[in-house]
C-alpha cells in the first residue's frame, strides 16, 4: 500500500518523510526507531506522522512548565486535564537529571520565541528564513535530552496512543484540504501540508508551521474525536497572512468598527489586520469542511461576522488578495444583532 502513496506524494513535490538535517537527533535515531517513525498516508497521499524532533522538544517544554490545557479544577490550585501519553512523560521526568532541565530553561530564555518558530527549526531545518534560523544550539540541546533522558522508552511506550491517535485523521483530510487548495487557488504541484501528531500538547490545539518547503500542520490531542476545520482554518489564516499583510487596516472600510464590536462578543484579536484573516479562514475553513449552518451561526456570536457572505467570495475566480476587501466589506454588514 505504501507505494502508492509515495508515487502520489512524488507527484505532488512532497518528500516520504520530513528531511533529516546534519546535527538533527532523528538522523541517529530513525534507524532505531522505525515503528515510531512509521509514516500514514490518508487515501489521496496527505503524510499524517509522529516526529521524534516535536516529541522531544515538547517533553522538554513540559518538563520545563508548559502546562498549558483544559482547566480540570480552578480553586484553590488550577489543575489540568492532560492525556494519558502527555501524563506519562511528565511524571517519567520528574524525576530525570536535572542538568538537562537547566540547560533547556537557560536556552528557552535566551530564545524567547513563540513555538511555532521553534516547531520551524526543527521541521524545516538551520536554513529555514526568520527567526528560526537564529536558534543555533537547539539541535544539540534535543540530542543532550535524547542521550541523558529516557526519550526512547517513552516513545516507545507511547506509541500505541500515537498510532491511534494518527489512524484517526487518515478518513478526514482529503476533501478538506483539496476544498481548501481550490479555494485559495493554489497551483498544481505546489507541495502539500503534512500533518505531525503532537500528544505532549494542549487538547485540541493547532499549530501551522511554515517549514519553508511546505506547510506543515502540528496538531494536539483531539478533545473528543479529530476536526478537520480547525486544521484547515489554520493552514488558511498562515497563508492568507502572509499573502494579506498590512494590506487590510487603512483600507477596509468599517474594518475598525466590526473589530471593536468583534471585540466586545470574544473575538482574540487585536488589530483590523489580523480580524480580516481570521475571517477570511474561517470562512474558508467552513466551507471546505462542509459545515453545517449552526456552525456560522455559533462564529458570529463568537465575533465572527458574515461568514456566510463571505464564503461564497471564494467562488471568485480571481485571487483572494485581489477581492478580499470587497468580501470584507460586504460580509461586516451582517453583524449579529446586538443584545
Amino acid at each position: 500500500m505504501r507505494a502508492p502513496h509515495l508515487a502520489v506524494l512524488l507527484l505532488l513535490g512532497v518528500h516520504a518523510s520530513a528531511p533529516v538535517y546534519a546535527g538533527s537527533t532523528a538522523q541517529g535515531s530513525v534507524a532505531s526507531e522505525d515503528d515510531w517513525f512509521a509514516n500514514q498516508y490518508t487515501p489521496g497521499g496527505v503524510e499524517v506522522r509522529a516526529d521524534v524532533r516535536v516529541f522531544t522538544l515538547f517533553a522538554l517544554l513540559n518538563r520545563a512548565g508548559y502546562d498549558a490545557g483544559p482547566v480540570e479544577r480552578a480553586h484553590p490550585v488550577p489543575t489540568y486535564r492532560y492525556g494519558r501519553a502527555r501524563t506519562l512523560v511528565r511524571e517519567r521526568l520528574a524525576s530525570a537529571p536535572p542538568e538537562v532541565l537547566q540547560a533547556a530553561r537557560a536556552f528557552f530564555a535566551a530564545h524567547p520565541e513563540p513555538v511555532e518558530v521553534y516547531l520551524a527549526r526543527l521541521l524545516g531545518g538551520p536554513d529555514v528564513p526568520g527567526p528560526a534560523g537564529e536558534l543555533v544550539g537547539l539541535e544539540a540541546l534535543l540530542a543532550r535530552a535524547e542521550r541523558e533522558w529516557p526519550m526512547a522508552a517513552l516513545r516507545a511506550e507511547t506509541l500505541p496512543d500515537f498510532r491511534t491517535e494518527q489512524r484517526a485523521w487518515l478518513p478526514l483530510l482529503d476533501a478538506p484540504f483539496q476544498q481548501a487548495a481550490r479555494l485559495l487557488g493554489l497551483r498544481e504541484g505546489e507541495p502539500a501540508p503534512r500533518v505531525v501528531v503532537n500528544l505532549l500538547e494542549s487538547e485540541g490545539s493547532v499549530r501551522a508551521v511554515d517549514t519553508g518547503h511546505g506547510w506543515v500542520m502540528v496538531v494536539g490531542p483531539a478533545t473528543r474525536a479529530p476536526q478537520a476545520e480547525p486544521v484547515v482554518r489554520a493552514l488558511a489564516r498562515g497563508l492568507l497572512s502572509a499573502r494579506l499583510a498590512g494590506r487590510l487596516g487603512a483600507r477596509w472600510p468599517g474594518g475598525a468598527a466590526a473589530l471593536k464590536d468583534a471585540r466586545a462578543r470574544g473575538a482574540g484579536e487585536g488589530t483590523v489586520d489580523d480580524y480580516g484573516v481570521a475571517l477570511l479562514s474561517r470562512a474558508l475553513a467552513l466551507t471546505a469542511t462542509g459545515a453545517p449552518a449552526g456552525a456560522y451561526e455559533e462564529a458570529s456570536r463568537e465575533g465572527y461576522f458574515g461568514l456566510k457572505t463571505l464564503s461564497r467570495s471564494f467562488e471568485d475566480t480571481r485571487p483572494v488578495d485581489v477581492w478580499a476587501l470587497d468580501g470584507l466589506a460586504r460580509a461586516v454588514t451582517q453583524q449579529a444583532p446586538r443584545k
